[in-house]
C-alpha cells in the first residue's frame, strides 16, 4: 500500500502530588495520511481551471481522530493513531492531489488560491469511518461524498451528485484499518475525478454549442 504515516513525539505527562512531580511517558501515537491512486481513469481534458473548496465534515467526523461506528450507531475513535491534520485538510489535500494527478483539468488549486476559477466543487464528507458489523466480524471501511459542481461564470450550479465506497479491513488493528479507509478513499477520488470532468467537459460543450448571444 502507498500509506505513509509520521511518528508523534511521545507526550510527557506531569503528575503532581504533594511533595513534587512525576514524570511518565505515553506511548508514541501514529499520525497517518492518505495517498491518491497511482492510476486515475482515462478521458479528455478539460481546458478549465477548477477549484476545490475545503470539505465539511458530518458532525462527529470534524476531528483529526480517526472515527468508527460501533453497533447501534454509536460513534467512537481508534486510540493510538490519528489523522495528521484535521480530516477536512487531509481529504481536501488528497482529492486536490487526485484531481491535479489525473490531468483532466488544466490547472486543479485547492481552496486558499487566490484565482478566478471556471469550476468550483464543493464536497460533505457524508461517511468517512470504518464500521463494525453488527454480527460481527471484520470492520468495513466507508466513505460517502456529496458533491456540488458549480460554473462560476455562468453564476450556477451543474450538478450534484454523490460518491459511495467502501472497503473491508484485512485486519482488526489500526495499520490496516487505515489501509482500508485510504482505498475506499482512493475509489471515491477516482470516481470523484471521472464524474466531475465528465459534468464540466459537457458544461463547456453546452457553451460552446450556444448560439452567440444578440
Amino acid at each position: 500500500m502507498s500509506l505513509r504515516f509520521m511518528v508523534a513525539l511521545p507526550v510527557l505527562a506531569l503528575l503532581l502530588s504533594g511533595c513534587g512531580g512525576l514524570r511518565s511517558r505515553a506511548e508514541p501515537e501514529q499520525l497517518y495520511v492518505l495517498q491518491p491512486p497511482a492510476a486515475m481513469p482515462a478521458g479528455p481534458r478539460v481546458e478549465a481551471t477548477l477549484q476545490v473548496l475545503r470539505p465539511v465534515a458530518q458532525p462527529g467526523l470534524d476531528t483529526s481522530r480517526i472515527a468508527l461506528l460501533q453497533p447501534g450507531n454509536r460513534l467512537d475513535h481508534f486510540d493510538g493513531g490519528r489523522w495528521a491534520g484535521p480530516l477536512e485538510q487531509v481529504a481536501e489535500a488528497l482529492f486536490v492531489r487526485a484531481l491535479r494527478g489525473s490531468g483532466r483539468f488544466a490547472h486543479v488549486a485547492s481552496d486558499g488560491a487566490a484565482m478566478g476559477a471556471d469550476f468550483v466543487l464543493a464536497l460533505t464528507l457524508r461517511r468517512f469511518e470504518v464500521e463494525y458489523p453488527s454480527a460481527g466480524g471484520l470492520p468495513v471501511a466507508h466513505v460517502v461524498l456529496e458533491c456540488t459542481l458549480s460554473s462560476r461564470r455562468e453564476h450556477r450550479q451543474l450538478a450534484g451528485f454523490d460518491v459511495v465506497t467502501q472497503s473491508p479491513a484485512t485486519a482488526n488493528r489500526l495499520g490496516p484499518v487505515v489501509e482500508a479507509i485510504e482505498r475506499a478513499a482512493q475509489d471515491a477520488s477516482r470516481q470523484l475525478v471521472a464524474q466531475s470532468a465528465d459534468i464540466a467537459g459537457r458544461a463547456q460543450d453546452e457553451v460552446r454549442k450556444a448560439p452567440p448571444a444578440r
